[in-house]
C-alpha cells in the first residue's frame, strides 16, 4: 500500500472515530435527557386533584395543560378482554419490543409510501406513552425521535406491566364539555356510567375502539361512526379468537349508548383556584400531588352554568347578535354564613373564551352601588343639630345641576319622571337618581366611598359626584360580597373557593381562615335589606316575581351608562347571587338589569332553592317597627287610619302626629307644590 493510501485510510479513520464518538454522546445526552424526563415526570408543576365541597371523588385533575377526568386504576381492575382488545389493536407485539417495534415502523413506512401520505403511525404502545406524558402531537421527524429515545427510556426503567398500567390510565379519550378524559376508568365511568370490571364486550369495544380517533368516532359526535369502529373491535376480536361467535353476535345487537353527563362544568372557578393556589402556595413547584378541597357546590354550579347559558339564548333570540357583539354574561353565588363562593360562571363558552368576567373584568354597576349610599346614611349619626336619617325620611326627588371641575353635570332619572319629595325607601326601591344624589351629598361622598370599601368594594372609587351612580368600575365578585355585607347584617367577609390543601402524604399545606371585619351596625344593615326587599316587591325588580320568584329575597338592578351593562345582585338569608350581562367591547346592550340580569338571576336562585325550607330575614336587636303616613313620614297614633309599616332603628322613629283629616289635606298640598 503507498503512503498516499495510508494516509488516506488514516483520515477516514480518525474521522469515523470523530463520527462514532459524536453519536456516542449524542446518544449519551438523549439517554440522560429522557430518563431525567420519565424521572421527574410531567415538568409543569405539582399534579392537583380539585374536589368540590363533599365530594369523594375529583371533579377535575389539573396537570399543567388542561382539566382532566381521570380515575387511575390498577391493572387487575381492567377486565382481560380489555386488555387483549387495547393490545390487540395498538400493540400486537407490546410482550416482544423494547420499546420501538421496528417491524411496524417499516410496515407503516410501506403503507405511508404506497398511500402518497401518513396512513399509519407504526407507533407502540410505550412510544404512545411517552407521546401523551412528555410531547406534543406534532407529526415531524424531531418529534418522532424524542419519542423514540423516551420510549427506550420508559422500557429500561419501568416493567411491561407498570407501562401497560399506566397507558391504560393514560390514554386520551375526547372530551367530555370542557374536560379531557384520561384513562379507561374515567371513561368508563363519564360515557357508561359503570366501573371497568362491569363492562359487557360490547362497551369494552366501544372504548377500545376510540383510541385512535377519540374526537371522530366518539358516540359523543357520531353514534354511527362510534358504532362502525366498536364492531371493527369486535371483529378483530373474535378473529384472534378473544370472543366466542355467541358473544361476538349478541354485541353485535347492542346499541351504542352514552349516560347522562354528570360532570361538573365548572373551569372558570378552576382557573380563579389554580390562581388563588399560586398565591398561597408559591414554592410549590415540583411534581407532587396536592388535593385542593374547593366551596364549590356541585348542584350550585350546574344551576348556575344552565341559567346563564340559557339565559343568554333567550337575549340572543331577543336581539340581532353579531360576532362583534355577541352577548356575555357571569354569575357568582356566595353562601352567607362562611362567604364561600359556591358557584361561578366566567362566560357562557369556556372553549371559546378563558377570560373570566366573573373576576376579571371591570364594569361600571350603575345603580348597583346605591344601596352603599343609604347604608352609609343610616349608620350616621348626626350632631349638627340635622335629624337622623330613615327610610321614612323625606327627601326632594327634582332636576338637577352639578358643576363638576369645567363642566356641568345633570344627571336625570332613569325614566326622565320626578316624583317631587319621596321618602328614601321609594327612592332606592325607584332607583331615583335625583333623590339619591341629595342624600349622598348629606351624607358626604368621602363617608359613603369610606363605607363601600369598609363593606367589600376594593377596586378605585373615583372622588366624584359620578361615583354615586356607579361610574366606578368594579368586578362581579367584588360587588356581590359586598351585597353579602347586607346579607350578613354588616359583616364583611372574604370570598374564598379553596377550604383547605394537602399534599400526597396527608399533610395539610393550607387551611382556610375566616377573614372578617365590621363594616356597619347590624340595623343598618337590616334597614337597607327591608328596602331592598320591597325593591324586589313593587320598585325595579318588581318583575322577579312575575319571572317565577317565590323565596323572599333582597336585591338590585343596576344598569350603567348608555345601557351598557346589566346587573342584578340579590340575596336571601343564606345565599348571595350576582349577575351581569353585556358586551365584552363595551357596546351597548340596550337591555336594562331587570330586562337581562334579574331572569338569569331568578331562574337561578329558584332552582338551586328546591328542596330547601324558606327562610325570612330576621330583624336584629334594636330594630323596631311603626305605622307611618306615607305622604309625611310622619308616624301615625292609634285611631288614625291607613298608613304604611316602616322599620326603624330604635330612637329613630319620627314623631307621632295625627289629626283627622290632617293627611289627606297635607298630602293633597304637598302634591301641589312638588309639580
Amino acid at each position: 500500500m503507498s503512503k498516499a493510501m495510508s494516509a488516506q485510510a488514516s483520515s477516514y479513520g480518525r474521522v469515523a472515530i470523530r463520527l462514532g464518538i459524536s453519536l456516542l454522546l449524542l446518544a449519551g445526552f438523549a439517554a440522560t435527557w429522557a430518563v431525567r424526563q420519565v424521572v421527574a415526570g410531567r415538568a409543569f408543576g405539582p399534579t392537583l386533584l380539585m374536589y368540590a365541597d363533599g365530594a369523594r371523588k375529583p371533579m377535575a385533575t389539573f396537570n399543567g395543560s388542561a382539566y382532566e377526568l381521570r380515575e387511575e386504576r390498577p391493572v387487575s381492575a381492567y377486565p382481560s378482554l380489555l386488555v387483549d382488545a387495547v393490545l390487540l389493536m395498538e400493540d400486537r407485539r407490546f410482550y416482544e419490543h423494547h420499546g420501538v417495534d421496528m417491524r411496524a415502523v417499516i410496515r407503516a413506512a410501506w403503507a405511508d409510501a404506497r398511500h402518497g401520505t401518513i396512513v399509519q403511525g407504526g407507533s407502540t404502545l410505550t412510544q404512545q406513552l411517552a407521546r401523551l406524558r412528555y410531547l406534543n402531537h406534532e407529526r415531524t421527524f424531531w418529534r418522532k425521535l424524542k419519542e423514540a429515545v423516551l420510549a427506550f427510556a420508559l422500557e429500561t426503567t419501568l416493567s411491561k406491566q407498570e407501562i401497560l398500567e399506566q397507558y391504560l390510565n393514560e390514554v386520551y379519550l375526547g372530551q367530555r364539555g370542557t374536560y379531557e378524559v384520561r384513562g379507561i376508568s374515567a371513561a368508563s365511568r363519564h360515557y357508561l356510567g359503570k366501573e371497568p370490571g362491569a363492562l359487557r364486550p360490547a362497551e369494552v369495544a366501544m372504548l377500545v375502539g376510540l383510541i385512535r380517533s377519540p374526537n371522530t368516532v366518539s358516540p359523543l359526535v357520531s353514534l354511527r361512526r362510534a358504532r362502525e369502529r366498536r364492531d371493527l373491535v369486535l371483529r378483530r376480536l373474535r378473529e384472534e379468537r378473544r370472543l366466542s361467535d355467541a358473544d361476538y353476535y349478541r354485541a353485535l345487537k347492542e346499541p351504542v349508548r352514552v349516560v347522562r353527563d354528570s360532570t361538573v362544568e365548572a373551569p372558570y372557578f378552576l382557573d380563579f383556584v389554580r390562581k388563588e393556589l399560586e398565591a398561597k402556595l408559591s414554592g410549590v413547584s415540583d411534581g407532587r400531588t396536592l388535593r385542593v378541597y374547593t366551596t364549590l357546590d356541585a348542584a350550585t354550579q350546574q344551576s348556575a352554568q344552565q341559567a346563564v347559558v340559557q339565559g343568554l339564548l333567550k337575549l340572543d333570540r331577543r336581539r340581532k347578535e353579531t360576532p362583534e357583539h355577541t352577548v356575555e354574561g357571569a354569575l357568582v353565588a356566595l353562601d352567607v354564613q362562611h362567604g364561600a363562593i359556591k358557584a361561578m360562571v366566567g362566560g357562557r363558552n369556556y372553549q371559546r373564551s378563558q377570560f373570566n368576567r366573573a373576576v376579571q373584568a371591570r364594569r361600571q354597576p350603575g345603580s348597583l352601588f346605591k344601596p352603599f349610599i343609604y347604608l352609609a346614611a343610616f349608620e350616621t349619626r348626626r350632631g349638627d343639630g340635622n335629624k337622623t336619617l330613615t327610610p321614612a325620611t323625606l327627601v326632594p326627588d327634582r332636576p338637577l345641576t352639578q358643576v363638576v371641575g369645567n363642566e356641568r353635570w345633570t344627571p336625570k332619572n332613569f325614566n326622565g319622571r320626578y316624583y317631587g319629595t319621596v321618602r328614601m325607601r321609594e327612592a332606592l326601591e325607584r332607583s331615583l337618581n335625583a333623590a339619591t344624589i341629595t342624600i349622598g351629598e348629606q351624607v358626604g361622598l368621602g363617608r359613603v366611598i369610606e363605607q363601600a370599601r369598609a363593606s367589600g368594594i376594593e377596586s378605585p372609587l373615583r372622588p366624584s359626584p359620578a361615583t354615586l351612580l356607579g361610574a366606578s368600575e368594579v368586578s362581579v365578585l367584588e360587588i356581590t360580597a359586598a351585597y353579602g355585607t347586607l346579607a350578613r347584617g354588616g359583616e364583611w367577609l372574604r370570598p374564598h373557593a379553596i377550604r383547605k390543601v394537602e399534599d400526597d402524604q396527608g399533610r395539610v399545606l393550607f387551611e382556610q381562615r375566616r377573614e372578617a371585619r365590621r363594616a356597619a351596625s347590624p340595623q343598618a344593615a337590616f334597614l337597607v335589606t327591608s328596602i331592598l326587599q320591597g325593591a324586589i316587591e313593587r320598585g325595579t325588580a318588581a318583575s322577579a316575581r312575575h319571572l317565577g320568584l317565590t323565596r323572599e329575597a333582597a336585591g338590585k338592578t343596576g344598569t350603567s351608562n348608555d345601557m351598557r351593562d346589566a346587573w342584578f345582585v340579590g340575596y336571601t338569608p343564606d345565599l348571595i347571587a350576582g349577575v351581569w350581562v353585556g358586551i365584552d367591547s363595551g357596546a351597548p346592550l340596550q337591555l336594562t338589569g331587570a330586562q337581562a340580569a334579574l331572569p338569569i338571576w331568578t331562574q337561578f336562585l329558584e332552582q338551586v332553592s328546591v328542596g330547601y325550607p324558606p327562610r325570612s330575614f330576621e330583624p336584629p336587636p334594636g330594630i323596631v317597627t311603626a305605622k307611618i303616613d306615607p305622604s309625611s313620614g310622619l308616624r301615625l297614633t292609634p285611631g288614625c287610619q291607613g298608613g304604611v309599616e316602616e322599620v326603624f332603628i330604635q330612637g329613630t322613629e319620627p314623631r307621632a302626629a295625627c289629626s283627622h283629616g290632617e293627611f289627606a289635606l297635607f298630602g293633597w298640598v304637598r302634591r301641589l307644590f312638588s309639580r
